[in-house]
């Protein structure tokens, strides 16, 4: 199984957070991005249950570029 998650950025609070996600319930937020994607591994197989096991996770984020 696959999963995708949409992380979204809040510059004034500098925190990561789940912006969408195909996993429900997926509630997650973090001050550095590599600190969000360990605490989205941390919850999803309470998630996911059995699903879990062998799964993958696609981390998508938007970038904004300045001109």
């Amino acid at each position: 199984m696959s999963y995708i998650v949409s992380v979204g950025f809040n510059e004034a609070e500098h925190r990561y957070y789940v912006l969408t996600s195909d996993i429900p319930g997926l509630h997650v937020e973090s001050s550095t991005f590599e600190d969000f994607v360990e605490a989205v591994r941390d919850v999803v197989p309470d998630l996911v249950g059995d699903h879990a096991a062998g799964s993958k996770i696609r981390f998508e984020r938007e970038i904004e570029l300045a001109v």
